[in-house]
């Protein structure tokens, strides 16, 4: 069954043009910039992080049978990924977000230029 999905994905590949694959990869950088500015304003706002943490819990479920026929149980790990609370220090995450805002300026006025390049290189 696993081969049948990067055949499901074909047709979304298909669906884009050189032009969009180009300026895609030209402002990767950016939104990744941009998404941890996100992040670190909302951190800000609320005054604390967020973080992932796993939490691993054991189900008891039934795997087989013995050799006597009687039902065999197994522990399953069941793994739960909860975001909890983290303390930060809010003025290194202020001074954090306004070197974020200075290199998504300078990712901005690069990836101009890169999908202008994009255009020209792959017209539609």
């Amino acid at each position: 069954m696993r081969w049948f999905i990067p055949l499901a994905l074909v047709p979304l590949l298909a669906a884009c043009s050189e032009q969009q694959m180009c300026i895609s990869r030209a402002t990767k950088d950016l939104r990744q910039v941009q998404s941890f500015i996100s992040e670190a304003e909302g951190n800000l706002a609320r005054g604390y992080a967020l973080v992932e943490k796993e939490y691993i819990d054991y189900d008891i479920k039934r795997c087989g049978e013995r050799p006597d026929g009687k039902p065999r149980y197994c522990r399953v790990p069941d793994v739960e990924t909860r975001r909890v609370a983290k303390a930060i220090d809010l003025d290194a995450e202020a001074a954090k977000l306004a070197a974020l805002k200075k290199k998504e300026a300078q990712l901005s006025a690069q990836a101009a230029a890169e999908i202008e390049a994009c255009k020209i290189q792959y017209p539609e």
